[in-house]
């Protein structure tokens, strides 16, 4: 067959309007959603839906004998389907007991990835494949599955207490989040490693660097340099980071103490103030060192906020970090608007202005976020969402979510098709 131009330049005309098809296909949600659906699976989650069903290993282990691709008749075929018993009635139980299995093998998996599982444990593993997907390492190229969508990033972190990545998504204004593993999956060719390669005895349990239940000292940077810690990275977050923050957990268990202190010394003095006894000498030293103490507890507290501070600038990134700045300055906002109005209106119960405050910094993080165009503030309104939820009365909830949340996803529905279409 001869080559021909003019054929050549139908079948490329062909190709770009197939493409263009796809391409206007996949601008609307339900489609992505679909495909994501149909073809998207995460690492953990291939080995469960690619490999052998229950059904082909039902068939292996009543009949070791038929071999893959054995042609049989329908005769054949109804004695073997007759012999598993009667099928299961498509029902909302049968669809809970399916996701619950699909629960545990998950879970299995990530034991068994984690080095948890051990070698008289082997029977409870049965219904894992031989081989499975090694955990995704730090610095791979990945692609996760976000609201609807698919986007590629590199993993920075590994949190396996969550079961979740910290990825780095390479479309700029996306920024940072953290993925769950069921959401996640290699770009380049995916590592199996033998299931029992996996299996561990018990390790010894690891005495931790920092006990939490131990008595805290007051001198954090004294009791920090007896307690070095090693160098490099632990779960993927640079040891300095996690010693910023054991610093600052220390540091607050210190501060509630003494402000616990000052407040049983004030319940003292004004018990002798009442009854018109004479303060000592004692009180007032202790009253004196006590705040001193504070004090200079504060200052060290600031200190290690500011190297918390550029932890998160690397970690958290540009966008995160400018979007938790805009929900402190929507709610400094949204305190003066209210406390404005209260001098109208007089709202004498803190409850209810606590939550007018709530309200009115949601309507002003909506109008940053459409003004300002950032990615981020998305998850901070959804979490300032979650927290006005958590303290509302159960009775109040159906209304809270007909007259808020049902208006505020349609709102945040409309923002992402602006935000795409701008893209």
């Amino acid at each position: 067959m001869e080559y021909s131009p003019i054929a050549d330049k139908t079948v490329l005309k062909n190709y770009g309007e197939a493409g263009l098809r796809i391409k206007n296909f996949l601008k609307v949600e339900k489609a992505r959603k679909w495909c994501c659906y149909e073809w998207f699976y995460s690492n953990i989650d291939r080995t469960i839906f690619l490999n052998d069903n229950d059904f082909v290993t039902c068939l292996r282990e009543l009949y070791p004998d038929i071999e893959p691709g054995t042609k049989l008749t329908r005769l054949q075929w109804s004695i073997i389907r007759r012999s598993f018993g009667k099928p299961r009635r498509c029902s909302a139980k049968f669809f809970e007991e399916e996701r619950a299995m699909l629960r545990t093998k998950r879970n299995k998996l990530r034991m068994l990835q984690q080095g948890k599982a051990r070698m008289e444990e082997n029977e409870l593993y049965k219904d894992i494949p031989n081989t499975i997907p090694a955990p995704i390492r730090i610095g791979a190229s990945v692609t996760a599955y976000i609201e609807g969508s698919l986007f590629i990033g590199e993993v920075t972190a590994i949190d396996s207490t969550t079961h979740c990545y910290r990825i780095k998504f390479d479309r700029p204004g996306l920024g940072t989040h953290t993925i769950s593993d069921v959401n996640v999956m290699s770009n380049g060719e995916i590592e199996m490693v033998s299931k029992d390669s996996f299996f561990t005895n018990r390790q010894k349990a690891i005495k931790p660097i920092l006990d939490p239940s131990a008595s805290v000292p007051t001198d954090i940077n004294a009791y920090l340099s007896k307690h070095s810690l090693p160098t490099g990275s632990i779960g993927g977050y640079p040891i300095e980071f996690l010693r910023c923050v054991v610093k600052m957990n220390k540091i607050l268990n210190v501060k509630r103490e003494l402000l616990n202190k000052i407040k049983h010394i004030n319940s003292e003095l004004e018990f002798k103030t009442s009854f018109s006894e004479d303060i000592d000498g004692g009180s007032r030293l202790l009253y004196a060192t006590t705040v001193l103490d504070l004090d200079k507890l504060n200052k060290i507290l600031q200190n290690t906020i500011k190297d918390l501070q550029k932890h998160a600038k690397t970690y958290l990134g540009t966008e995160t970090i400018v979007a938790l700045k805009a929900k402190e300055e929507c709610h400094a906002s949204a305190e003066g608007l209210v406390a404005e109005a209260n001098q109208l209106v007089r709202v004498e119960h803190e409850k209810s202005t606590k939550f007018a405050i709530d309200l009115t910094s949601l309507l002003i993080q909506i109008e940053k976020l459409y003004t300002e165009k950032n990615p981020a503030l998305m998850s901070v309104l959804n979490e300032s969402i979650r927290n006005i939820r958590s303290t509302i009365h159960p009775s109040n909830l159906h209304s809270f979510q007909d007259n808020v949340e049902v208006p505020l996803a349609h709102i945040q529905a409309r923002l992402k098709q602006v935000f795409l279409s701008n893209n």
